[in-house]
């Protein structure tokens, strides 16, 4: 078993469970490798991991059978595509405030290493979403892969666009409002569920469509099976329009383009210990208990 140590650098905290995760490593015989850019922080304990243990970011996939990812959601949200790409399962540490994605919390994590180890987990797959922006020229620019929700939504604030949906091929609706998202599962619980979504257990394979603020009497989220294709448009929008993939980018949607929404072939492959987890953190989470 060699495992990777992928931690977030921006929060502190995470140093300290580096070196406990390395020291757990080490006890038990464990091959472990970091990226490369952990050596480069200026913090003393990352300073202190020995080069031998460190691997460039393009090829430290090769180097690991799983990824233990220390931060919060959005620390796994910036690396799924790297990780569903190569196929490597991760183990969510939890250091963030919600952490829907996380099943280790810090103080079981002795435990939770010698349970991979003796293979006592499973492997739970997460759908993801691939989009591409189609030009009237036929130019297709392919976007990131989303693991929560693609969201189109106005580039100025108070002004309202108009988006027209299409579902594999046929003119379903034109929805004037705030904009659209576009979720999986697991996007269920986040800008979805704020926006009047549905919460979809992670084993469900769909895509979800949510209007924001929609200027409509009839303004229900859309369940839909994980085989359509969705295409969305705003030729008739007037005010400017964005499109956001898991909010780590964004660009105009332009009135000549076409955005196409489909499942992706690639998963996110997480590890799990307990078969009730989801339904056990979504109240405890969502109830303000954690």
């Amino acid at each position: 078993m060699r495992i990777g140590i992928f931690p977030n650098l921006v929060k502190r905290e995470c140093a300290a469970i580096v070196q406990a995760l390395i020291r757990l490593c080490e006890a038990r015989g464990v091959e472990y490798y970091l990226p490369a850019y952990v050596g480069e922080s200026q913090q003393p304990a990352y300073q202190l991991i020995s080069p031998e243990h460190l691997r460039p970011r393009m090829t430290i996939y090769s180097s690991i059978d799983i990824a233990m990812v220390l931060g919060g959601d959005g620390t796994i949200l910036k690396m799924s595509k790297q990780f569903a790409s190569a196929g490597i399962p991760i183990c969510g540490v939890n250091l963030g405030s919600l952490g829907f994605l996380y099943e280790v919390e810090t103080k079981t994590l002795g435990q939770r290493i010698q349970d991979i180890l003796s293979g006592h987990y499973f492997i739970e797959d997460r759908m993801m979403l691939h989009s591409e922006l189609c030009y009237e020229d036929g130019m297709i620019q392919t976007l990131p892969e989303a693991l929560n929700d693609i969201v189109i939504g106005h580039g100025n604030v108070g002004k309202l666009i108009r988006v027209d949906m299409s579902i594999n091929g046929h003119f379903i609706q034109q929805y004037p409002g705030d904009g659209i998202i576009v979720s999986t599962a697991t996007g269920s619980t986040g800008y979805t569920f704020s926006g009047g979504g549905p919460i979809v257990s992670p084993r469900v394979k769909c895509i979800m469509v949510t209007p924001i603020c929609p200027h409509l009497l009839l303004k229900v989220p859309l369940v839909l099976n994980d085989t359509d294709q969705i295409s969305f448009t705003v030729a008739n929008s007037r005010n400017s329009v964005r499109v956001s993939v898991d909010g780590m980018m964004d660009q105009e949607l332009m009135r000549n383009m076409t955005l196409k929404v489909c499942k992706s072939e690639h998963v996110l492959k997480i590890i799990r210990f307990n078969q009730n987890y989801f339904y056990t953190n979504l109240f405890t989470k969502l109830m303000g208990n954690d």
